[in-house]
């Protein structure tokens, strides 16, 4: 982000970001508005509120603006589950702490999740609107990718992270749960 954010200072361009910090963050407000349209198609699109959702997290801009439009519409019925790569634990981390922090670890294969620093605005919309976050190995995220590759589905370990922690967590829902998944990405080219 700061090499992005450089680049756009030199060359005279606009950056467009869901990551906001202090003196950022009109356009990333503007992005995550995008995200809600998203979640305001799928809510009109079904008839059972879920009673889960689980929403893949890098800096959180696309996990909050969907959390916020699900508290908005189902209020506090589902149960929301935000999850980020174990190598990139910048939401949860920043949870536990009440207060942004910066995390390290090693580059995850979730490239689009491998975020250290949460977004100031994301943050604080997940702070309200989330009741769970959740880490996943890059095992088990490319365990997910398999899996949905056998059914005809082709993601990301990113795309598919959502699915991923269900996947890997049984226990995370139960059995008679509606589930509320996004697969963010298509295939990945190597």
């Amino acid at each position: 982000m700061a090499a992005a954010a450089t680049a756009a200072e030199v060359e005279g361009w606009t950056l467009l970001s869901d990551s906001s910090w202090p003196g950022y963050m009109d356009l990333p407000y503007r992005v995550m508005e995008g995200y809600v349209q998203l979640a305001q198609e799928v809510s009109t699109q079904i008839d059972t509120p879920p009673t889960h959702i689980l929403l893949q997290a890098g800096v959180g801009g696309f996990a909050a603006a969907i959390a916020a439009h699900a508290r908005r519409v189902w209020g506090a019925t589902p149960t929301i589950v935000v999850v980020e790569p174990t190598a990139a634990p910048a939401l949860i981390e920043s949870i536990r702490a009440g207060a942004l922090v910066e995390t390290t670890g090693p580059t995850s294969a979730m490239g689009r999740l491998d975020c250290k620093t949460p977004s100031m605005i994301a943050l604080q919309g997940l702070a309200r609107d989330a009741d769970l976050f959740v880490t996943i190995s890059e095992q088990d995220a490319q365990m997910a990718v398999e899996r949905l590759a056998g059914h005809g589905i082709a993601t990301s370990p990113s795309g598919a992270a959502g699915l991923t922690a269900l996947l890997a967590n049984a226990e995370l829902v139960p059995p008679t749960a509606q589930v509320l998944a996004f697969l963010t990405e298509g295939a990945q080219d190597d």
